[in-house]
């Protein structure tokens, strides 16, 4: 692995623990269109980024997004509705992107169900309003990544 990818991966283990800590995702937003880029991985699909803490998408303000402003999103709508929703329609998160768009993407429910593993190992229940429980989003999860 190189020293980028080590980083990469890093600052992604760091965006799953601050987001559990949390209870909450960041996302750029102007007029209900929210940011988003290319992959670099995927031809022809699209990333919706998402960030740890306000301050990193505020960093990412500038340029196309300069009119776009920092918003939160409650973890437990972003694992129901933007994980689930995104995985749907083939999108790639993209957590905690710098300013120069260089960052980890991931499908999802991965994205979903390394949240949902953090949570357990430090005791904390989200209270989930789409699921019965956590572990049954959890086993939705799993069931749905074994099916791909």
């Amino acid at each position: 692995m190189t020293q980028h990818a080590i980083n990469i991966e890093h600052t992604y283990q760091d965006f799953i623990k601050h987001v559990v800590q949390t209870e909450e995702v960041w996302g750029l937003t102007k007029d209900e269109t929210w940011a988003t880029s290319s992959s670099s991985e995927y031809e022809e699909t699209e990333v919706i980024l998402f960030w740890s803490k306000k301050e990193g998408a505020a960093a990412c303000t500038e340029d196309e997004w300069s009119d776009y402003t920092p918003e939160p999103i409650s973890l437990v709508e972003f694992l129901e509705n933007w994980c689930v929703g995104m995985y749907g329609d083939e999108l790639l998160v993209g957590a905690d992107w710098n300013s120069d768009l260089v960052g980890k993407e991931a499908e999802p429910l991965v994205i979903a169900l390394d949240v949902v593993t953090q949570l357990k190992a430090v005791g904390k229940t989200l209270d989930f309003t789409q699921y019965d429980s956590q572990e049954e989003f959890e086993e939705q999860l799993i069931e749905a990544l074994e099916s791909e």
